[in-house]
């Protein structure tokens, strides 16, 4: 017996690859197997992707919020571990179409990094992400798109442009005024699509903005 075990184990040492892969496998093709807006009436949905806070916590990403306008992806913040949450719901990052900041607390943007690269290189985006947020946004996209500077050539020369399009690198900052005295600003104004800032209080923290969303609101 002591035998058997002895040999079962070492197989198991040597397999030990293929047996994560195939685990892996069947971990993804379950999690994966169906979009969450498969199915869904047309409409506007809200998923979260993120609920915690700048304590850790094993069971909570940062703050994240999903929104489908029909199948339109944006994405309220992005604190950490949004965009693996996002690729678990099956909401892989490269539909994101815009990225909206409330603020600029920590933990509110800091996957906001790997969010913007997972766009890129998971869809061969062509462009860089929309980013909006109230003053300051270019800042906080400047850096992080300068910390991931080394990185953006190494994933050029590992996939190649094709896959990789350098055009789409980073994020592309797009930063409104939002003083507590301004009215509200609207962002997008399609057709079907509104999008709306306005102020709110979140002291220290200034400027501080919510955003509203309408799809194909009636006239």
């Amino acid at each position: 017996m002591a035998g058997l075990v002895a040999v079962t184990a070492t197989a198991g040492w040597f397999l030990r690859g293929q047996i994560a892969m195939a685990a892996m496998e069947r971990l993804y093709g379950k999690a994966l197997s169906r979009a969450p807006d498969d199915g869904l009436a047309d409409g506007l949905h809200v998923g979260l992707c993120g609920a915690g806070g700048p304590m850790p916590d094993p069971r909570r990403a940062g703050p994240c919020t999903a929104i489908l306008a029909g199948k339109r992806l944006f994405i309220v913040d992005a604190g950490s571990g949004a965009s693996r949450n996002l690729s678990l719901m099956n909401l892989p990052p490269a539909r994101v179409e815009a990225i909206f900041l409330t603020h600029f607390h920590s933990d509110h943007i800091d996957g906001l990094g790997e969010l913007m690269l997972q766009r890129w290189g998971g869809g061969a985006a062509t462009s860089p992400v929309p980013v909006h947020g109230p003053t300051g946004v270019d800042q906080v996209v400047g850096g992080f798109m300068t910390a991931y500077t080394l990185d953006e050539g190494y994933r050029i020369a590992h996939h190649g442009q094709k896959v990789i399009p350098p055009s789409g690198f980073g994020g592309a900052p797009l930063p409104f005024v939002a003083g507590e005295a301004q009215p509200d600003l609207v962002l997008i104004d399609e057709p079907d699509l509104k999008v709306t800032a306005f102020p709110v209080r979140h002291d220290p923290v200034q400027p501080a903005v919510g955003y509203a969303f309408e799809y194909k609101a009636a006239g």
